[in-house]
């Protein structure tokens, strides 16, 4: 349950904004302490020493939370993630730092202020490549709504290109995943197919967002005929026999496209099923016959 918790972008994204916010806390307690002559100076010290603490002990859970999340990946990160962990890093030393002024060495007491600006703007820095990013990401995305374990779940269509982009690149080019058309069930056996093969590769919420995009977008709706699926169709199957301008420089009509795509099942009755089928002839129909008139 928790590799799958601390996997969740909207989960570290949350821990992302709650540390933001602890760290402002202790900012404005120590700005109205140093800044005004309070008489509630005992509680504004302990409310920034508390806040503090609470920043310290977040910022190293986050830590080994992020680590987890990135050892795992077996791919490349992206520029965006790289700048991501080097700023985290960052801000460790920096609290190191503030903690044995504060303890040991009184005589750089004034620099404390300065140590823990450079900290609160690393956090603010980091907060806004991966949570800002995420959120904002997230309100533009497009959605579908999948079943998943017996429930429906809306997936973002955007953050399941983003995962192709990023992880299915590690294994072969994209056009081997862009080239395709699949009904759902045909991409969700696809994609258990690749998770068999690396099952690192991919968490199950990321394996849904990833499912959801190809739906969107490289799915076969049986009750629908769409000309950029016959293309696809086209590109995927067809070049499996012969090349590709063979099929655009041939003169047919619709009648005679049908005859040669049941022609070309006869020979191969696993080339292509009903559906598909019906979507090449679709295309053909109204792209490929057109030409002839033309």
């Amino acid at each position: 349950m928790y590799e799958k918790i601390y996997m969740r972008p909207d989960i570290t994204s949350a821990l992302a904004f709650i540390l933001l916010a602890i760290g402002t806390v202790a900012a404005i307690h120590i700005v109205i302490l140093l800044g005004t002559n309070t008489t509630r100076q005992r509680y504004l010290r302990w409310g920034h020493r508390i806040s503090g603490y609470l920043f310290f002990a977040f910022y190293l859970f986050i830590c080994f939370i992020m680590f987890r999340k990135f050892s795992r990946d077996s791919v490349t990160l992206p520029a965006k993630d790289a700048i991501h962990v080097y700023i985290g890093i960052v801000i460790f030393p920096l609290l190191v730092a503030k903690i044995c002024i504060a303890r040991f060495f009184k005589k750089f007491y004034k620099s404390l202020s300065l140590y823990g600006m450079l900290s609160l703007i690393s956090v603010y820095l980091v907060t806004s490549i991966s949570a800002g990013y995420y959120v904002s990401y997230t309100i533009n995305s497009q959605y579908v709504v999948l079943a998943e374990n017996g429930k429906s779940v809306k997936v973002s269509v955007n953050l399941g290109r983003k995962v192709i982009q990023q992880k299915c690149s590690a294994c072969h080019s994209l056009e081997r995943v862009f080239a395709y058309a699949k009904t759902k069930d045909d991409w969700q056996n696809y994609i258990l197919r690749m998770r068999a093969k690396d099952p690192a590769i991919l968490t199950d919420r990321e394996a849904t967002q990833v499912l959801g995009y190809l739906i969107k977008n490289l799915g076969i709706n049986e009750t629908t005929l769409d000309i950029q699926l016959g293309i696809k169709i086209i590109l995927e199957k067809c070049h499996k026999c012969h090349t590709i301008e063979r099929i655009f420089t041939a003169r047919k009509t619709a009648e005679e496209w049908t005859q040669t795509i049941e022609l070309m099942r006869s020979f191969d009755p696993y080339l292509l099923n009903d559906r598909e089928a019906r979507q090449i002839n679709n295309y053909a129909a109204k792209i490929l016959s057109r030409q002839k008139s033309e």
